[in-house]
């Protein structure tokens, strides 16, 4: 077990910012740009918590490229905090974009029909849809694309395909309803 940092230890009053996601994300929305707001407001030796019900991998993956680490700390089953603070000086979190590419939406599809798995994580609950879709890659066949019903743009999930070395496009229907296209580069 990972051992608390000492940073942890020694916070004075005034350098722990709590933000409790869990209210948000039971109301159907996502906290992400609420936690960039505040991570990038964060003065220097402060120290984010979020209190939530899992242990958020995508966010700590974003924000370790952004220069931050972190500390899960498991209270109990239903409630974990995620401190992420800075070890040296970087460049302020910015909102994470989310690259379109409509354009070509078309074209990908030609490529890919009657080579197309499809999954549908509208009805899951964070971190549902992008644990379900990172298992569904696992198992593509080269050659093959993921079309994937979504009810937003998956800003967590990006980062990780790029990482992972797939290519997406992103085709927004109306209002709680995105459609991905997701393949290897």
């Amino acid at each position: 077990m990972e051992s608390k940092p000492a940073i942890l230890n020694s916070l004075e009053p005034g350098q722990l910012v709590p933000f409790d996601v869990r209210p948000v994300l039971s109301g159907g929305a996502d906290p992400l740009q609420q936690i960039l707001a505040k991570i990038s407001g964060l003065q220097e030796g402060q120290v984010l918590q979020i209190i939530n019900t899992f242990k958020p991998m995508p966010l700590i993956t974003l924000l370790k490229k952004k220069g931050y680490s972190s500390f899960t700390e498991v209270i109990n089953e239903q409630l974990i905090h995620t401190f992420f603070y800075k070890d040296s000086v970087q460049a302020a979190v910015g909102p994470a974009e989310a690259e379109s590419k409509p354009d070509d939406w078309e074209s990908v599809e030609q490529r890919f029909n009657g080579k197309t798995k499809m999954v549908d994580v509208r009805h899951l609950e964070m971190p549902g849809p992008m644990l379900t879709i990172l298992g569904e890659l696992d198992g593509l066949a080269e050659g093959e694309a993921l079309f994937v019903h979504h009810k937003k743009i998956p800003v967590y999930l990006l980062p990780e395909l790029a990482d992972r070395k797939f290519d997406y496009r992103i085709r927004e229907i109306r209002e709680g309803d995105v459609h991905l296209l997701i393949f290897r580069k």
